[in-house]
């Protein structure tokens, strides 16, 4: 008898994270330019080491290094896909590629109000509808047709 192949379970959870992951290498933010997901920390990181005082003064600044953290959204979304092709329960992982970017939109509209919708490109877009469906689907609100 042959082994079966696993395959990828189809689900909202899935299709979000592919296109999280997708979302990562297209443009998401525009700022003197356009960065992708992937080119934001590096940016921002030398941003933040070249205004902060504290980098001058040669001490560890923190926050310098946060934004790498955004790192754990397409990972998340990785593990996610990963896990569902093993038969795992995604549930779990699946909060961190949903919650990340939902957070960093509302972060942004605290800080930077309305103008937060001139900077976002189509790769963040992508991230945030796809992170509010994960999240919904999470919620157990969004099914998809037939499940």
């Amino acid at each position: 008898m042959a082994k079966k192949k696993p395959a990828l379970p189809i689900n909202l959870l899935t299709l979000s994270a592919a296109v999280i992951v997708l979302a990562f290498f297209l443009p998401w933010v525009k700022f003197g330019g356009t960065f992708s997901g992937y080119e934001i920390p590096g940016f921002a990181s030398a941003v933040g080491k070249a205004t902060s005082l504290k980098a001058w003064t040669g001490k560890f600044d923190i926050n310098v290094y946060l934004v790498y953290a955004l790192f754990l959204v397409p990972l998340g979304a990785a593990a996610v896909l990963v896990l569902s092709f093993m038969g795992k329960n995604v549930r779990t992982i699946a909060w961190i590629p949903a919650a990340m970017p939902l957070a960093g939109f509302v972060y942004g509209l605290i800080r930077a109000g309305m103008d937060v919708f001139s900077y976002i490109s189509i790769g963040g877009w992508l991230t945030i509808a796809a992170a509010l469906v994960m999240a919904l689907s999470l919620l157990n609100i969004l099914k998809l047709p037939g499940k």
